[in-house]
């Protein structure tokens, strides 16, 4: 082998762990601005659909006008309902999915042209949905971020949605009575307070399909 050949081989030979470093640092931060791409867009909020209305509560719960014949509630009717508020997920637009379910129900009455003396809604938090409930003070405390369900809370009160807390729930979880929101009831358990509703004729709103 001639000398030149030699030494070009023996350069070569000496750079191939230098080519290999930059060829996986390149691969490396391919994918990490691959990931980073990924997260931002998984966290982007969604494009609002221009065709919902939000004729009571504007936070959530945006309803899609039908045609002129589809039927409709009763505008004289009483209609009283509950929603179980069980858990703390944020599910819709970064609202929990019950609240989201009820200021769905409120705009779809007035939408209806229901008065809103006309129906009377009760929003129940149990489990892990307590957390909801509680005070924005509390909330910070336990969470580190302001409750992302605010906004839409505050919404459902000034529209008179009546908001039962289950002391068992709030007990277990090491709150008391002043952590929970402003305009909130306490209950003894959620247990009874749903039984005191239905007897008074308050239905329960199932779960909407994901």
């Amino acid at each position: 082998m001639s000398y030149s050949k030699a030494t070009a081989m023996s350069d070569e030979l000496a750079t191939s762990p230098a080519r290999k470093v930059l060829l996986w640092s390149g691969t490396a931060l391919f994918l990490l601005a691959a990931c980073a791409i990924a997260v931002v867009l998984a966290n982007r909020s969604p494009t609002p659909d221009p065709r919902l209305a939000y004729p009571r509560i504007q936070a959530a719960g945006g309803v899609l006008p039908v045609g002129p014949h589809a039927l409709m509630p009763s505008t004289t009717t009483d209609h009283r309902l509950y929603v179980d508020v069980d858990g703390d997920g944020r599910e819709r637009g970064g609202v929990n999915a019950r609240l989201h379910t009820a200021a769905k129900l409120l705009n779809l009455y007035a939408l209806a042209g229901v008065p809103d003396d006309k129906v009377h809604l009760v929003v129940l938090f149990y489990g892990k949905g307590v957390d909801l409930a509680l005070s924005d003070e509390a909330y910070q405390e336990k969470f580190g971020h302001p409750n992302p369900n605010a906004d839409v809370i505050k919404q459902l009160r000034q529209a008179n949605v009546s908001m039962v807390v289950c002391g068992q729930a709030l007990g277990h979880q090491n709150f008391v009575t002043s952590d929970i929101r402003p305009g909130m009831t306490l209950a003894l358990s959620a247990l009874t307070a749903r039984e005191e509703l239905q007897a008074v004729g308050y239905g329960e709103v199932p779960k909407e399909p994901e």
